[in-house]
């Protein structure tokens, strides 16, 4: 089984966050909690942070086009998601 950095607030982070510059971009994949630990550490290190449900949410209507399907936008999804941490 791979790591799961991120998946428990006692997994390591993925990066050394030291290594971050204030105003650099960290995006999450982990889509069970709002804020991962890595996404806390980026934001105390004043790095903009993209959660993991907004980078799905953003990525779906490239694949509906693909698919040739009909298109939401993200706002459109995740109002119908419906999603409450």
């Amino acid at each position: 089984m791979p790591p799961r950095w991120g998946w428990k607030a006692s997994d390591p982070l993925p990066l050394d966050v030291d290594r971050l510059a204030p105003g650099a971009w960290v995006g999450e994949v982990v889509m069970t909690q709002e804020y991962t630990p890595l996404l806390r550490a980026a934001q105390a290190r004043q790095c903009h942070i993209q959660r993991g449900t907004d980078m799905l949410f953003e990525m779906i209507p490239a694949y509906l086009r693909f698919f040739d399907l009909p298109v939401a936008t993200p706002e459109q999804l995740r109002a119908l998601a419906e999603i409450r941490y």
